[in-house]
């Protein structure tokens, strides 16, 4: 077994010591959580592996993230890769809320099995998705591969450039990469922002692991505080708690629609996305079309499936200069990246923005149909087909 897979689950289970459990583990699971914890730093990783598996199995976040390093690399027992992605994705928890329990380190290492095709097929689309989401959350390393991504012209079928320098720029905060000085000399990176940054991402990241009862009004100090200080995805998760309102909180859209903004412009694509809603639709802002698809376009630059859909939603129905090649290639993006594939097979099929291609799109309505982690009427599609 290489060392570097053993300091790579020591070093791992290191950075967790004081991660705070997710809300879903029961108290079992974090108890062998520790445990495990306890058993790699004694070299005894037998033990420690079967430990993580327990907690896993009792919904502890973190002892599925080191379970699945240790799996990945035959640490304690026999190397599963395929299983290894499977107990990544369990812990890389992508939602709407999208909260510090999530383990960025999960979606990271997650998304590069994907990039690299290990334990499944090569999917470079869903690997930016996963770098974008860790990214989001103030992991450096998935800003950084987020970037190198988002420089790959055939992969997201936009000009990234408006925000490839944030996100190179957000990299830059939390770590050094060749490219950070050239940042710098030109100023899209603040070095005097650096340590207000990390402070503001330890600040967010304290916002959810306060305990169950504690007063919202006290949560969503904390994320402002943390948007205040650039972190983009405390932007939008305010946002969204202004926009939702909870324990009697009051709604307030307009607030809401301030901070979706301000997170956009940090690079959040769920921020640019909700942006576009608002544009499109009117709702606590004077409603413009062309505004919409801009903020669309902002979103799907940054891997954001949602955002890169309305988009081609938008140049599909003729709500914008029609382009149907356009809306085709990023059907094909969300498709890819695992955000459903009807809309792509339907182009497919009726030779929308291309040539019809009937074999594709049994193909990817197989694959989605075969999908049982995900809901869709693929089936029923591929059904018409036959």
């Amino acid at each position: 077994m290489p060392l570097s897979a053993l300091l790579a689950v020591a070093a791992l289970a290191l950075s967790l010591l004081l991660a705070h459990p997710a809300s879903a583990a029961t108290p079992q699971a974090e108890a062998n959580f520790r445990a495990g914890q306890q058993a790699v730093m004694r070299s005894d990783n037998v033990t420690a592996r079967r430990e993580f598996e327990r907690a896993c199995e009792g919904g502890h976040l973190s002892g599925c993230t080191m379970l699945a390093t240790m799996v990945a690399d035959g640490v304690g027992g026999p190397a599963d890769r395929r299983r290894a992605r499977q107990l990544f994705a369990k812990a890389c928890v992508v939602n709407i809320s999208w909260s510090a329990a999530s383990e960025a380190s999960a979606c990271l290492m997650l998304g590069d099995m994907y990039a690299e095709g290990e334990g499944g097929p090569q999917k470079p689309a869903r690997a930016a998705y996963l770098y974008a989401r860790a990214c989001d959350i103030g992991d450096g390393e998935a800003c950084d591969a987020l970037a190198m991504m988002m420089m790959q012209e055939d992969l997201i079928p936009l000009n990234t450039d408006e925000m490839l320098l944030i996100i190179a720029g957000r990299t830059c905060l939390t770590n050094e990469f060749d490219y950070c000085e050239e940042l710098y000399e030109i100023g899209a990176v603040d070095y005097a922002l650096a340590s207000a940054y990390r402070v503001a991402l330890q600040t967010f990241k304290e916002a959810h692991r306060l305990p169950a009862g504690t007063p919202l009004s006290r949560k969503k100090a904390m994320l402002t505080e943390a948007c205040d200080g650039g972190v983009a995805r405390a932007c939008a998760r305010a946002a969204w708690e202004w926009k939702h309102g909870f324990q009697n909180m009051p709604v307030d859209p307009q607030r809401a629609l301030d901070l979706y903004l301000r997170a956009c412009v940090l690079g959040d694509g769920a921020g640019c996305d909700e942006v576009g809603d608002a544009l499109r639709s009117g709702s606590a802002i004077t409603k413009n079309v062309a505004d919409a698809a801009d903020a669309y376009s902002l979103a799907c630059q940054v891997a954001y499936p949602p955002g890169c859909r309305s988009l081609a939603g938008m140049h599909r129905r003729g709500d914008i200069t029609a382009d149907l090649p356009l809306a085709r290639a990023l059907e094909r993006f969300v498709c890819d990246s695992g955000w459903g594939c009807v809309a792509y097979a339907d182009m497919l099929i009726k030779g929308v923005g291309g040539a019809p291609d009937l074999a594709r799109a049994r193909q990817v309505l197989r694959a989605e149909c075969d999908d049982k982690d995900f809901s869709s009427n693929a089936c029923d599609v591929l059904a018409g087909l036959s």
